[in-house]
């Protein structure tokens, strides 16, 4: 249960950078979601690494 609770935190966070950096005019719409993918694939791919 703490694993899928400490996922959904990174998550939130990840998504809480992208709409700050969107409120700053950095990004739009497409950047944002080509930014949210790459940060979660690449938490994503780290923990599945840290695992093996």
């Amino acid at each position: 249960m703490k694993k899928n609770a400490r996922k959904d935190q990174h998550v939130l966070s990840v998504m809480q950078k992208a709409f700050d950096k969107g409120q700053q005019g950095n990004m739009d719409a497409n950047k944002m979601l080509s930014w949210l993918k790459q940060e979660l694939q690449s938490e994503y791919t780290f923990q599945n690494e840290k695992a093996l």
